[in-house]
This record gives structure tokens, C-alpha cells and sequence, in this order.
């Protein structure tokens, strides 16, 4: 049916004290979990919307969906080869999991603030990342917001509200349920946002951003993609129980589970936990069930952990191919369209690049910039001595690189 309020399960308020709230026993009985959390699913593999589900958004919008899905994918594709030619030092893509970052962010506010994990171009490209700002951060140079101090695909859209990607596992999560909680204070029509992985949800970070939030009733929603690997390590072997998903009951936040391969499922579950964190003012937990179609990132070798046979079934699903048979279906898209686009896009990323490395590099001493208002002496010391370095050695370096030197 359509999804018009949030229908996300929650705990029973638990007794917090000897009174007459609580249910007593005699017997000596330990408890788990009593049933599984289902998954939404509205858009089928097929790509036929179920009976009773109606096209959440129009399709000017869901056009933008799909072309942010297939850039995401053509630009990802681009910028592997250009790491494999030693253009860029690193990598990810985001093969597979292109309707969780994508659906989920078209259905936020534009003020809603994100904190991002590092999997979500899509999302980016839906907030207004452009091919160029892809290459720039990629190689690091003068055009990255970042200055080029950070790893590639760390991308940050301060404009458009959407924080920098974080080098480390999970340290993010917890910064989202204190802006939630004071946009709770200021009554404010907004929410904190913040994506991770199932791996990441293992981390002590999680489970305190989830607390935070549900005891202090944070508009936060956290959004997990469940794409079944951290790293290596397989969802199996990551947590026992029902997932991620189990965890928001435990703390008394409304959950739910959604098909994250879906896009109509994954916008109509974003629209409704947004709408329910802001109206009742608390936090939201969405799982949302995809598969890491490419390798951890361009350091990892995803052949020596599973088989080609499970990476061909979870291709099935590809959720850009699902939304791209519904389009066709429905006579507002058809293969040239495609091409086109996929054309188009491959040529955006290919531009941006050749532009991006005609761009100059930061100054070295951009590394020690933007922490202190007053440098401490041991850092003015190594800024003095690393430019000593180059002067003196200004042969071994290609200096014409950097601007400044």
C-alpha cells in the first residue's frame, strides 16, 4: 500500500523502575528477538511497481533519480581506469548501491544536514557535486575544497549542507544526533542525516550516536546501507541477531527495513522517516539491504573472498537496470535516451580530468593550514624545515606542479 505515514517498528517503552508498568514473572525465562524485521519492497526486479503502490514522485524527478544513478555509475567507472593508469592513488565505487544514496537523498529537504560516510556519490551528485568537483578532489589540487589534504573521494559540499567525508570508520555517526538535538531545541523543519555501512554500525561510535539520539530525542536519521561486507568480513561474520535493523528497537527508535536496490522504496521510506523524526522529534533508523557490487575500494581484491556465481546473482538486481525498465515501461524513457546519457556522462568526467590536471597543486604549506589560529612552535619548525628541504633540493621535485613555488 502506498507508504503515506511512517510505519516503522519500535520497542515497548521499557520499565524503568519497580512500579506497577513493569510485568513480572516466576519463571526463569531468557528473551530474544521475537521476529524478523520484513523488508519494504515496492518496486519489483522486474521493474513493476506493486499493485497497491503509486509513483511517489513525478517524473521530472524520477528522471533526475535515474540520471544521478547512471552518472554515478559512468563516473565511477571512469575514475577506476584513471586509477589503474596511476592518475589518482585511490578509489571506491559505488556499483550496486547507487539507489540507496540517490533515492534516499531526493526525498530529504535541502536543509537537511548529511554526514556522509564515503559510498554516497550519488547522493553528492544529487546535492550539486559536479563532474569537476570529482576530478579536482580526486587528485588534489587547488580546486579541492580540501586542498588536496585528504584521501580521494573524501568530497564536502558545505553550500549545499553535506559535511566532509570522514578518513576513519564511524567517527562521524555521533556528530549527526547532536545537530539533530539542536534542531529539536530550535523547533527547527530539518534534520541531521547520517549515512554508514553495516561495518561501520559495529563500531562503539553507532551504538553511542544511537543512544545519544533516542535519549535525547535527536531529529536524526541514520541511515545504514547494508551492502553485506565490511571489507572482507561478510555480514555473517559481522553480527549474529537480525541485523542492524534489531539494534533501533534496543533503544527505542522507530525502524525500518527497506530494499535498498529499490529506488521507489528507498525514496518513500526516506520521505516518511524524515517526516517522523521532524513532526514527532526523534530519531529514525533505516537499513537499507544492497550489495557491494565492486571491490572494497581499488586496494582490495573482492575475488579472494567470495565467487563470481554470488556476484552474478546480486547483479539481477542492479538498481539502476529495475528503475530503467519501469521508465521504459511507463513510455518516458527509452534505450537511445540511455545511451545518450551514459555517452554524455563518460564525456563529463573524461573533460573534467584533463581539466583538473592542468590545475596547479596547493602550496605545500597548505598542510598546516586551518587548524590553529597561531601555529605551535614544533609545526612552525617542520613547515620551515620542509621548505628549507625544497629549496635546497628544488631539482628533485617538480615544483612547477605547486602553486607558489
Amino acid at each position: 500500500m502506498p507508504l503515506l505515514r511512517y510505519t516503522g517498528r519500535r520497542c515497548a517503552q521499557a520499565a524503568l523502575r519497580t512500579d506497577a508498568a513493569a510485568t513480572y514473572v516466576s519463571g526463569v525465562e531468557f528473551r530474544r528477538s521475537e521476529r524478523a524485521f520484513p523488508v519494504l519492497r515496492q518496486l519489483r526486479p522486474d521493474g513493476a511497481l506493486e499493485a497497491d503502490v503509486p509513483l511517489p514522485f513525478s517524473w521530472e524527478t524520477g528522471r533526475r533519480i535515474y540520471e544521478c544513478m547512471v552518472r554515478s555509475n559512468e563516473y565511477d567507472a571512469i575514475m577506476l581506469e584513471m586509477q589503474r593508469q596511476g592518475r589518482i592513488t585511490f578509489y571506491l565505487t559505488n556499483f550496486g548501491e547507487e539507489a540507496a544514496s540517490t533515492a534516499s537523498a531526493a526525498a530529504l529537504s535541502p536543509e537537511d544536514m548529511i554526514w556522509p560516510q564515503y559510498r554516497e556519490l550519488g547522493m553528492f551528485l544529487w546535492r550539486g557535486l559536479s563532474a569537476q568537483g570529482v576530478a579536482d578532489q580526486c587528485i588534489g589540487n587547488e580546486g579541492d575544497p580540501g586542498r588536496g589534504r585528504g584521501l580521494p573521494v573524501h568530497y564536502m559540499l558545505a553550500d549545499a549542507n553535506v559535511q566532509g567525508v570522514h578518513a576513519v570508520l564511524g567517527t562521524h555517526v555521533p556528530q549527526a544526533p547532536g545537530a539533530g538535538y539542536a534542531y529539536r531545541l530550535d523547533g527547527a523543519d530539518r534534520c541531521a542525516v547520517a549515512y554508514f555501512g553495516e561495518g561501520a554500525a559495529s563500531e562503539g561510535d553507532a551504538l553511542a550516536a544511537l543512544n545519544f539520539a533516542a535519549l535525547f530525542k535527536s531529529q536524526t536519521l541514520f541511515i545504514c546501507r547494508n551492502n553485506q561486507y565490511a571489507i572482507s568480513t561478510p555480514a555473517e561474520e559481522q553480527y549474529s541477531g537480525d541485523g542492524v535493523a534489531a539494534r533501533g528497537p534496543a533503544f527505542d527508535i522507530p525502524t525500518m527495513r527497506v530494499d535498498g536496490n529499490d529506488a521507489v522504496a528507498v525514496f518513500n521510506a526516506t520521505r516518511a522517516a524524515r517526516a517522523h523524526a521532524v513532526t514527532a522529534q526523534e530519531p529514525v533508523l533505516l537499513e537499507l539491504m544492497t550489495y557491494r557490487m565492486g571491490h572494497h575500494t581499488t586496494s582490495d581484491d573482492s575475488t579472494l573472498y567470495r565467487t563470481e556465481e554470488e556476484r552474478a546473482a546480486h547483479q539481477q538486481l542492479c538498481p539502476i537496470a529495475r528503475f530503467k525498465r519501469l521508465m521504459i515501461a511507463e513510455g518516458v524513457w527509452d534505450e537511445q535516451a540511455d545511451a545518450e546519457l551514459r555517452r554524455t556522462a563518460r564525456g563529463e568526467i573524461v573533460s573534467a580530468m584533463k581539466v583538473g590536471d592542468n590545475k596547479k597543486l596547493s602550496h605545500p604549506t597548505a598542510m598546516f593550514d586551518d587548524m590553529y589560529s597561531e601555529l605551535p612552535w614544533h609545526l612552525r619548525e617542520q613547515r620551515d624545515d620542509m621548505l628549507a628541504h625544497i629549496d635546497r633540493n628544488r631539482d628533485a621535485y617538480n615544483v612547477s606542479k605547486y602553486r607558489g613555488l
